[in-house]
This record gives C-alpha cells, sequence and structure tokens, in this order.
C-alpha cells in the first residue's frame, strides 16, 4: 500500500498546520529561498522547471480522508508545491481535492502566490469555509525578478485577499521569509483592512550577502504595528526566538 498522501507536518512547518497534503510536484515560480527543493532531495533547476499532478493523487486523497472521520484537524494545501500553477486550469486537481476534503467534512486552509487561479474556486471556499492565503513578502513589483521570478505578480496577490475578503471568505497572508522588514510593514499596511490572520516569519535557509536585518527590531516593530492596527498575528518561533525581556513582558501573547 503506497504511504498517506495526508501527513503531519514536522519541525518548523507544524506551525503552520497540523496537516497537509501536496497535490502537484514542482513549482515554476522559482522563488530564490524556497526550501522544496532541498526537502524533497531535487536540484532547483528540476524543481522549478515545471508543475505536474502528482501520480494519482486524487484517489490516494480519497483513501486518506476516510480516516480523518471526526478529525478536527485543519489540512493545508500545500507545503512543497502550490495548490494553483497555471496548470491548474487545466487539470482542476485543487479544485477536485477541495471537493472530496468538504465532502469528508474535512476543513482546509489554502496557501498560495496565484490569485488569479484560485479565484476559480472562490465558490468553493464560501461554501466550505475554507481559508484562503497568500504567501506576500514585499510590495514593490521590482523585487518579482530577483527573488520570485516565475510567480504571479504582488498585485494580483492582494486583489485576490481583497476579493476573498468582500466574499466573506476567511483569508490569511504569510509574510515569510522577510527580506526587507520596510517591505513586509508595507504589506501589512496595504492590507489591514482584508486580511483575518498573519503569519510573519524570517529568512532562515539562505544567507544573503549584504542582507543584514535587525530581528529583534523588526520584532517589535512588527508588534507594534499589529496592535496597533488590531490585527490577528502569528510570530513564527525562529523570529520570535529573538525576542528579548522587555518584548516578552510587554507582548507575552506572541508566545501563544
Amino acid at each position: 500500500m503506497s504511504e498517506s498522501v495526508i501527513y503531519e507536518p514536522r519541525g518548523a512547518a507544524r506551525e503552520y498546520a497540523a496537516l497537509a497534503v501536496n497535490l502537484y510536484d514542482g513549482c515554476p515560480h522559482g522563488c530564490k529561498y524556497c526550501y522544496a527543493p532541498a526537502c524533497l532531495h531535487k536540484t532547483r533547476e528540476a524543481f522549478h522547471a515545471a508543475a505536474a499532478p502528482r501520480k494519482g493523487i486524487l484517489s490516494r486523497l480519497e483513501r486518506d480522508v476516510e480516516k480523518l472521520a471526526g478529525d478536527e484537524r485543519r489540512v493545508l494545501l500545500c507545503f512543497t508545491c502550490d495548490p494553483y500553477p497555471d496548470c491548474e486550469l487545466e487539470h482542476g486537481v485543487t479544485r477536485r481535492a477541495l471537493e472530496i476534503l468538504d465532502a469528508n467534512h474535512v476543513d482546509v486552509s489554502v496557501l498560495t502566490k496565484n490569485g488569479m487561479v484560485a479565484r476559480r474556486d472562490f465558490d468553493l471556499y464560501q461554501r466550505n469555509e475554507t481559508e484562503f492565503g497568500a504567501t506576500i513578502c514585499f510590495a514593490d513589483e521590482r523585487l518579482l525578478d530577483e527573488w520570485e521570478p516565475g510567480a504571479p505578480s504582488i498585485a494580483s496577490r492582494m486583489n485576490a485577499i481583497a476579493s476573498a475578503s468582500r466574499l466573506g471568505i476567511q483569508t490569511w497572508v504569510s509574510v515569510e521569509p522577510v527580506i526587507s522588514p520596510l517591505q513586509a510593514w508595507r504589506v501589512m499596511e496595504l492590507l489591514r483592512d482584508h486580511v483575518d490572520a498573519w503569519k510573519v516569519g524570517k529568512l532562515n535557509h539562505m544567507a544573503i550577502a549584504g542582507l543584514a536585518v535587525d530581528w529583534q527590531q523588526f520584532l517589535a516593530g512588527t508588534l507594534e504595528l499589529m496592535d496597533r492596527r488590531g490585527m490577528n498575528y502569528q510570530i513564527r518561533d525562529a523570529l520570535w526566538a529573538h525576542a528579548n525581556d522587555a518584548i516578552k513582558a510587554r507582548w507575552p501573547q506572541a508566545t501563544v
């Protein structure tokens, strides 16, 4: 019997979700900070060349959800791929996965950079109370070529979040990895009225020459901004590790 496709993430990934499933192999976004190629023991060139549905993914998913009867844990789509590569319009794997999970009363959270394709499924999100999330690390489109050369525009992601919010869909944004504190704070300001929850984390997986961030200062500034705007947030553990005693005393809830 093949291994389960719904799995329990380990390590830092568990801060995002208790359960997850990866629907595609590969991702064309080409993000320079992506951890997935190393996790999957693939070269960056091979991983970022294209995306394709995992073999037998929907039948394997149907088998796995039968084991989740009564399980209240939410399933994340996806960790090692984007659930909405452009080829999703041809394959419809993610839409069918959402239908399978809903039919079995499994709660879902989605994380994508392709809001334009994800919009197609907003009818399911509304019906199933699926959470819609986008990764947005900076507001300046000019940074795409350097950091996310194959990814959809920042504007398209922000517009998708705003559209989902207006439809009453629960929204969240992952500001991770933070590359520029000023850019991260700009994202938070621009979307503060459309995002129900934020996840904020530092750049961990690569060393960048000339990139020097005072993470303690960024953490304090982020908490100040979030509290001032009344925003709901989760500070990732690796970033919270930079908290000093003053920060911990003022924001004890950030450790939860």
